[in-house]
């Protein structure tokens, strides 16, 4: 069983501190990442993209799965 949860979610919906899968590699969305354009919300620079994938952690706590 796999700990990371993928669901892709609208750039405009990403806030500072998420992890997402950018070009099959994990990143950590920073303020420095996010731009605003006259076509909307660019992540690195891409304002082609719409969707991208967030990734989450199950993690096994006292309470059961907790996702973070």
């Amino acid at each position: 069983m796999s700990n990371l949860v993928r669901t892709t979610i609208q750039v405009s919906d990403l806030q500072i501190g998420m992890t997402v899968e950018h070009n099959g590699e994990l990143k950590t969305v920073g303020k420095e990442s996010l731009t605003k354009n006259e076509h909307g919300i660019a992540f690195y620079g891409d304002a082609s993209k719409k969707t991208i994938t967030r990734i989450q952690f199950a993690v096994p706590t006292a309470n059961g799965i907790v996702l973070r």
